[in-house]
């Protein structure tokens, strides 16, 4: 198998595959990102830490800066994209990086891949308008398109993502949450 494909390090993928199997520990991670309020409804999200088996994981000097505002109609300045847009960045972040990485792993050349993800909300719940309706987003629709010299594998590749997109999996289930609160 070639060490990459497609630009995806499928030795990289080995490797950390062939850890986990020795010691599945490894296969527990924590991503971590940290706001800090702008004023507004604006803040900056550093992304910089992520752990596998409690230990730190990331390479030093990593670090990613997020502006996330609200639009105007929501009290914000529209600075950045909002936390809603960002659930949708999210989902097709995970969704183009998982099919190019299963592209790679079924050996077939891409060409393009484009994601587009659309969140749908029903704001009389998030405004208070009607107590009845969940501030929660009602729906994901996504839609992807391929080009590659193997129709049949890039299929392959998506449905396989769609059985296991991390990001999907997680908006999909009900998972725990926990909070803490620190007033100083």
């Amino acid at each position: 198998m070639a060490t990459l494909k497609n630009g995806v390090d499928l030795a990289s993928i080995a490797t950390y595959v062939d850890a986990v199997k020795t010691d599945p520990a490894q296969g527990q991670v924590k991503f971590v990102a940290t706001s800090r309020w702008e004023g507004g409804t604006r803040s900056t999200i550093s992304v910089d830490q992520f752990y596998a088996n409690g230990q730190p994981a990331a390479p030093a000097g990593r670090s990613f800066k997020i502006v996330c505002d609200e639009p105007a109609v929501l009290g914000g300045t529209d600075q950045g994209p909002g936390p809603g847009e960002l659930i949708a960045a999210a989902l097709c972040g995970c969704l183009t990086a998982g099919i190019a990485t299963n592209a790679a792993l079924f050996d077939t050349e891409l060409d393009d891949i484009e994601v587009t993800t659309e969140v749908d909300w029903n704001m009389l719940g998030l405004l208070g308008l009607d107590r009845s309706v969940p501030s929660s987003a009602k729906g994901v629709h996504y839609t992807v398109r391929l080009k590659g010299n193997d129709p049949e594998k890039l299929r392959r590749a998506k449905e396989t993502l769609d059985r296991k997109s991390a990001i999907l999996k997680t908006i999909e289930a009900m998972i725990p949450v926990t909070t803490t609160v620190v007033i100083e």
